[in-house]
């Protein structure tokens, strides 16, 4: 889970896998290969299986991982080959061994400022990490978000980032549970709409974490028994998403 990466790799897994589906649809309308609903659905694919293989990668130790971000970023891209092959379309004069239709960046500049910036900072902290030093400092407060959306999950750990705390997503109860365990999470963000939303209310109230609820049209009834069960605050999904900040208080 993105809890358990430094916070310089969940800033560019964040971005890596944010700035995936506009480059793969700008490299395929650069290069002419053909956009179609089977394009789209492909891209939306290679996107979800990104999110699982770099944050895989990233969770391990710098000095396990095996590929690099890039690396993982240019598999995905691979993925996309088998539908390009089953059209028909010609390899391209500067296709190389394992990227047949010239798809993957170059550098990470490739991918727009957010993306490099993300890079190049988490090339420090995995340098300083070989030379002793660690740039992290000491380790920080965390914030557990809960949402099946990649999306909203994604905006909420950067802007928790941001704000000076790591991020943990959680899926699941159980990582709920870890997470409360490592005495570390001091807020949590909860989907209403997340299966096991109730279930992470419920222990995060046991624990006493701030807990903040957010969902889309939530009635009176459902908010009274949520803030009954120990809830800091209910809001709007649409409020939440459209300013993060202003529900986690900066620290550091």
């Amino acid at each position: 889970m993105l809890g358990s990466m430094v916070p310089e790799a969940q800033r560019l897994h964040a971005s890596l896998v944010s700035a995936f589906p506009a480059y793969a649809i700008g490299r395929f309308s650069d290069r002419g290969y053909p956009l179609d609903r089977a394009t789209v659905e492909a891209i939306e694919t290679a996107t979800a299986q990104l999110d699982l293989d770099l944050a895989s990668e990233l969770e391990l130790p710098f000095v396990d991982q095996r590929r690099t971000p890039l690396e993982v970023f240019a598999s995905a891209l691979n993925t996309l080959t088998p539908i390009l092959a089953s059209d028909g379309i010609e390899e391209p004069a500067d296709a190389r061994d394992g990227d047949r239709y010239a798809l993957a960046p170059g550098s990470s500049a490739a991918l727009g400022d957010a993306v490099h910036a993300a890079s190049l900072a988490w090339g420090a902290a995995k340098a300083a990490a070989f030379t002793g030093g660690d740039p992290r400092g000491p380790s920080r407060p965390s914030v557990v978000v809960m949402t099946m959306d990649r999306g909203a999950r994604e905006e909420l750990c950067y802007a928790a980032v941001e704000a000076g705390y790591d991020c943990v997503a959680a899926r699941n109860p159980s990582a709920v549970s870890e997470a409360i365990a490592s005495d570390s999470v001091k807020l949590a963000l909860i989907d209403l709409a997340h299966r096991a939303a109730h279930d992470a209310v419920a222990r995060l109230g046991k624990a006493g974490v701030a807990t903040i609820v957010f969902g889309a049209g939530v009635d009176d009834l459902t908010e009274t028994g949520l803030l009954a069960a120990g809830v800091r605050s209910v809001v709007e999904r649409e409020q939440l998403l459209s300013a993060p900040q202003d529900h986690l208080p900066r620290i550091g």
